[in-house]
């Protein structure tokens, strides 16, 4: 009867014990339920029924919660289009974060654009501005043209990259001669 009474009174006590706070397991699934999780993700983005770009990543997470945001934390690629479908440019970054309140992009690790001239950017961090429609970084960037190779600290490019500017040039830079052209 003592071990009958003794079991009881473990038991109770195990079951007692095993309570859960209904505030914490609401809190704990809503922040589960506040992400979408994707694979094999391929966006086509078109502006007037003419695609622009087109986003390639193994992997993806949607945050719903505020701020809203779209991450890429496997590796992500875009190809970005002219009017008639021909390739601008390619960008391509292990990271990525899109800010979907604002439009704001951010991109890390391992960045590398190249454009339809040949001309390749290669920094650890870029940002795109879309109201201001630039790309910009304050980090360290190297870009390799056909003829040139430059490097600094921070950039700023137009959306398809035929003009950017090196805020802070470090290293030989070569000077076209102006008045070759006119001889």
């Amino acid at each position: 009867m003592i071990k009958r009474a003794i079991l009881f009174f473990i038991i109770a006590i195990a079951v007692s014990s095993c309570e859960n706070d209904i505030d914490a397991v609401m809190e704990l699934d809503s922040k589960k339920a506040a992400t979408e999780n994707g694979q094999d993700i391929v966006i086509i983005f078109s502006q007037g029924g003419k695609v622009n770009a087109k986003l390639m990543g193994p992997t993806m997470e949607r945050g719903l919660d505020k701020p809203t945001y779209v991450a890429f934390n496997n590796g992500l690629k875009v190809f970005m289009y002219n009017d008639s479908l021909g390739l601008e440019s390619t960008l391509s970054a292990k990271k990525g974060k899109f800010m979907e309140d604002d439009g704001d992009v951010f991109l890390s690790d391992s960045v590398i654009v190249i454009n339809k001239k040949g001309e390749r950017l290669d920094t650890k961090e870029l940002n795109w501005d879309p109201k201001r429609k630039i790309f910009y970084s304050t980090k360290e960037v190297f870009i390799k043209t056909p003829t040139d190779s430059l490097h600094g600290w921070g950039l700023e490019a137009n959306q398809d990259f035929s003009e950017k500017k090196i805020l802070k040039v470090s290293g030989p830079i070569t000077v076209q001669d102006s008045t070759a052209a006119l001889n």
